[in-house]
């Protein structure tokens, strides 16, 4: 895990990059089933799983970014993770997150989410993000749509449905910026 240092902050969180120390949280995270239900992703087996995938994460190393662990700015607690991450096939990033349901509905996942975006355009100078929704998932697609984001698609992967959501750097930008 090659990590160059870089965090984000906002009035009620850091985001920063992940450390072979929050593998414990994660496995947590990911093994919660309510947490999981509209991921599409495996939970890890144990927290030796979790801290092999922190181990061998080079998406900073790659491109500079990835996903973030969240963490409370007042005690440091890890809440979860957010973040960007690049489609190696097509070239396409996306902004995912993932956070332990006692802090669901409180405006965290939104929060952490506009930063990521912000970073995105600004420090990573990239055109465009999108954001994808299984088409169950309310909250998440809300989330989407307050970042800015529009309906651009829905696609099947493996019997689920995923919709998604877009926004270009100028846009998002003009938003922050008004």
């Amino acid at each position: 895990m090659n990590t160059s240092g870089f965090t984000i902050e906002t009035p009620r969180l850091l985001l920063r990059e992940f450390r072979e120390d929050d593998a414990e949280a994660l496995f947590r995270l990911n093994s919660d089933p309510e947490i999981m239900r509209y991921t599409g992703d495996t939970p890890f087996t144990d927290p030796a799983s979790a801290r092999h995938f922190l181990h061998h994460y080079d998406d900073y190393a790659r491109n500079g970014f990835g996903r973030w662990a969240v963490t409370r700015r007042s005690d440091g607690e890890f809440m979860g993770f957010c973040g960007l991450r690049r489609d190696p096939d097509s070239g396409e990033v996306d902004l995912a997150f993932r956070l332990f349901r006692k802090f669901w509905a409180s405006g965290y996942a939104t929060e952490a989410s506009s930063a990521c975006l912000q970073a995105g355009f600004e420090d990573f100078g990239l055109a465009e993000i999108v954001g994808r929704a299984m088409r169950e998932n309310l909250p998440s697609i809300s989330v989407l749509q307050k970042l800015g984001m529009k309906y651009r698609d829905m696609v099947e992967d493996d019997g689920e449905f995923w919709l998604v959501y877009a926004v270009g750097a100028e846009r998002f930008m003009q938003r922050v910026e008004g």
